[in-house]
């Protein structure tokens, strides 16, 4: 009789409880393992982000209150040679959404000169610009929001704002962006919206939410950082400059700490099924008290019987952990991730993590082990003649 037989009949033994017990393993090691994924996406698309050597400039109150458009000459005479910045865009949110329906796009004007400099990251080659300079009405449309409404390259497309004076613009697509962290915005030219603001008689057509400045090297951003904002300094206009990182967290922030949340869901997680294995595992040993005994006195060496408790809560452990990854895996890689996330967030598709797998099959590693060994100690130490005397 191979420990491994034995193992089996004891999942079969109570099979709703074994059954209960893999579910329990199962739903947090699923959510453990779409959390962890969603962090790391985070932080790859921060990393590629920070990279950009890009500087936002912004009002030092908040990002509502707009900047006038004379600040981005202000900030490109503080390096004319252009030793430390490549170039300055002028951004200013739209929050576009398809006309009757509720979804806001995160969809912002450029300035049209600068923009495919200061994100080359869009991917934008000479023809793409080109079509971006010569065209008052071209947008650059990332993947995900492509995707989720059905648009193709040059498809002529109408988005109203969400914000004040509430316009309704026709857009001509002339890029998809494939970078993912470019995912879920578009982008169109600040000097089209400048005109039709103008035309609703809103006299702040000439002013901005945020200017992003293109850095040569980590060195020229730390010191135009300090420049721009001593510039401005004491003036009704005062500005805050943070690197992309740092904007993008406080941003994140603000709709809440979800990298934060998402962690604190994993420690939660772990904790769930260690209670729920550790508990598991002591009903059964009481339970099998008398097997246990009998196993022993039939020449079982203590060591063995130890073996059987402990392999027992290490398989009920990796089982359940299997069933919860698997089709999650499997889900991840089918459904659009992109439809059920919220708009502001970079993500188009959520790729499954390695690192969150190998983790998520550790701990189910770890606390099988853990939720096991005081039963198998006990089950060690077990009194044969005591536990049949008990048992009977």
């Amino acid at each position: 009789m191979t420990i491994g037989y034995v193992l089996m009949q004891n999942l079969k033994r109570n099979p709703l409880r074994s059954a209960l017990t893999m579910v329990a393993f199962a739903l947090p090691m699923a959510i453990f393992v779409v959390a962890i994924s969603f962090v790391v996406a985070l932080v790859k698309i921060s990393e590629a982000n920070q990279k950009e050597m890009r500087l936002g400039v912004h009002h030092k109150t908040t990002l509502i209150n707009m900047l006038p458009e004379s600040h981005r000459m202000k900030i490109e005479a503080l390096d004319p040679d252009r030793r430390r910045l490549t170039a300055v865009c002028g951004m200013r949110w739209f929050g576009g959404r398809v006309p009757n329906t509720q979804g806001v796009i995160q969809s912002l004007a450029a300035d049209p000169d600068t923009f495919p400099i200061v994100y080359s990251d869009a991917g934008m080659t000479p023809g793409d610009t080109e079509e971006w300079m010569k065209d008052r009405q071209a947008c650059v449309v990332g993947y995900g929001v492509a995707e989720n409404n059905g648009w193709k390259l040059g498809d002529r497309i109408v988005l109203e704002s969400s914000v004040p004076p509430y316009l309704q613009l026709e857009f001509h697509i002339v890029k998809i962006m494939k970078t993912e962290s470019r995912a879920n915005v578009l982008y169109f030219r600040r000097d089209y919206l400048s005109e039709s603001l103008k035309e609703a008689a809103d006299d702040r057509y000439a002013q901005c939410n945020i200017f992003w400045v293109k850095c040569k090297d980590a060195k020229s951003l730390a010191e135009l950082q300090k420049e721009i904002d001593g510039v401005f300094a004491n003036s009704p206009n005062e500005t805050k400059s943070e690197d992309e990182l740092t904007f993008a967290a406080g941003f994140a922030q603000a709709a809440g700490d979800i990298p934060g949340l998402m962690r604190m869901m994993a420690i939660v997680v772990v904790a769930i099924i260690a209670l729920v294995a550790g508990n598991t595992m002591m009903m059964s040993f009481r339970e099998r008290t008398r097997e246990l005994a009998v196993f022993k006195a039939i020449g079982f060496p203590g060591r063995r019987v130890m073996t059987i408790v402990l392999g027992e809560s290490l398989l009920l452990a990796l089982i359940g952990a299997l069933i919860g990854i698997v089709p999650t895996v499997a889900l991840l890689v089918v459904l659009p991730v992109r439809k059920m996330l919220p708009g502001f967030l970079p993500i188009a598709q959520l790729e499954v993590s390695p690192a969150a797998v190998g983790v998520s099959v550790a701990i189910a590693v770890v606390v099988g082990l853990a939720a096991g060994v005081l039963p198998a100690y006990q089950a060690l130490r077990l009194n044969t003649v005591n536990a049949l005397r008990r048992a009977a």
